[in-house]
């Protein structure tokens, strides 16, 4: 919905070694808006990735990169799309590892779900309403309408198509065939090991949704709920309250019990269980290639959180991007001995990542050597000051997302 390239320096990177090109790519209605048929496909955004993913083939060697030792990384719905592109046929060959950080495609809130009580199509019929044009139920003359309206307009009149209808997701990427994006709904991609065989790296951090605390100290367990599933229609929207009630018996009696509890249910639904489920079908289907898995849980120096929070989201890319680099968005920030320690062994992780396939081949400061997942043994690395590799401790979770899957994606059944 918002956000672009420039908003993160990542020069720093680029003294370790590697050579790194940051991308935009359409967002909201310019980059999603869909009729649901071959007039507006969608999925025009995911086309600009790949075009760049295209374009960092045909020329990365001009700058000494290699163009067969690609590897995309983002976080958030950077880290989605790089999910989507791995089951794309559209990016066969164009990268060879993927990091992704807090998203992945089975995410409730990274493709359009077929429960989403709000369709592609309604919304576009809504946002030609709105515009003036005056044939709302034909593709071609409609996307010649909107053709002529201002960009901005379009973008406010989404923006309040989003408010009025109370749903989070209005436009986003969607299983189409015209472009052959994405042919099939993730899960099932997943299921069959349709996608991109590579090697990558999943993660999230510990307290994905810290930064709800106020909200959930502020409301109700129903309203807590519903404030995550507003996507969906009534009906689904019971079926999803029930399993998560369900699942997360919540302390209705000690304020901070309950409070940690809705920040574990919210970062479960939202991030640690789509990720878990979508990595376990991609190492089993995809075994011939290195998973790793981690879980970022430094509190940095900079957290405005309750004091009880570690990480929450988005709050490891300033360590991803060198800490002690003075990015121009944040001149007066000064990170403590600790940040400089974890953002020392993340670079050095990524990158080696990027270079040979292994993040650990070189062991930073204060770091474990970093095993790889399979669903047999499920290692991961937790990031602190001193990281440990471990076993993944909550395998349930996966089977707590299935159940949601099979929900949003309307009783589609999960292997794994």
């Amino acid at each position: 919905m918002v956000g672009a390239a420039s908003h993160y320096d990542v020069s720093a990177l680029a003294t370790k070694g590697v050579v790194v090109v940051s991308v935009n790519y359409r967002l909201d209605v310019l980059g999603f808006l869909s009729t649901e048929d071959d007039a507006m496909p969608g999925n025009y955004g995911m086309l600009d990735l790949i075009a760049a993913l295209k374009w960092v083939k045909g020329n990365i060697a001009a700058f000494g990169g290699d163009p067969y030792q690609v590897t995309v990384f983002g976080e958030s719905a950077g880290s989605s799309s790089i999910s989507l592109l791995i089951l794309s046929p559209l990016a066969k060959g164009l990268f060879q590892r993927a990091i992704m950080q807090s998203g992945v495609s089975l995410s409730p809130w990274a493709a359009e779900h077929p429960a989403n009580k709000v369709s592609a199509r309604m919304v576009a019929r809504l946002i030609g309403t709105r515009v003036g044009c005056s044939d709302l139920n034909n593709s071609t003359d409609l996307l010649f309408c909107l053709q002529q309206a201002d960009g901005k307009m379009l973008l406010n009149i989404s923006a309040s198509i989003g408010k009025a209808s109370g749903s989070w997701i209005t436009v986003a990427p969607r299983v189409e065939r015209t472009f052959g994006f994405l042919p099939d709904l993730p899960i099932r991609l997943l299921a069959r090991g349709e996608f991109n065989h590579l090697e990558t790296i999943n993660g999230f951090n510990f307290d994905e949704m810290g930064g709800l605390v106020p909200l959930f100290k502020s409301v109700s367990l129903p309203d807590s709920i519903r404030y995550l599933i507003v996507q969906f229609p009534n009906l689904t929207e019971k079926q999803l309250s029930e399993i998560l009630e369900s699942t997360y018996t919540t302390n209705r009696h000690d304020e901070h019990t309950r409070t940690a509890e809705l920040v574990g249910m919210a970062s479960d639904f939202s991030f640690t269980g789509p990720t878990i489920l979508e990595l376990k079908n991609v190492a089993m289907h995809a075994a011939e290639k290195r998973h790793y898995l981690y879980e970022f849980s430094h509190r940095p120096s900079f957290s405005k959180m309750a004091p009880w929070i570690s990480a929450v989201h988005a709050d490891e890319i300033r360590f991803v991007l060198d800490i002690q680099h003075k990015p121009f968005y944040d001149k007066d920030f000064v990170p403590s001995m600790a940040d400089i320690a974890v953002s020392k062994q993340v670079v050095e992780m990524w990158t080696n990542f990027a270079k040979t396939g292994n993040p650990t081949h070189t062991v930073p400061m204060g770091a474990a050597a970093w095993g790889t997942y399979s669903p047999s043994s499920p290692g991961y690395l937790q990031i602190n000051v001193t990281s440990e590799f471990k076993v993944w401790p909550r395998p349930e979770v996966a089977d707590f997302y299935k159940t949601i899957i099979q929900k949003i994606d309307i009783g589609e059944s999960v292997v794994v």
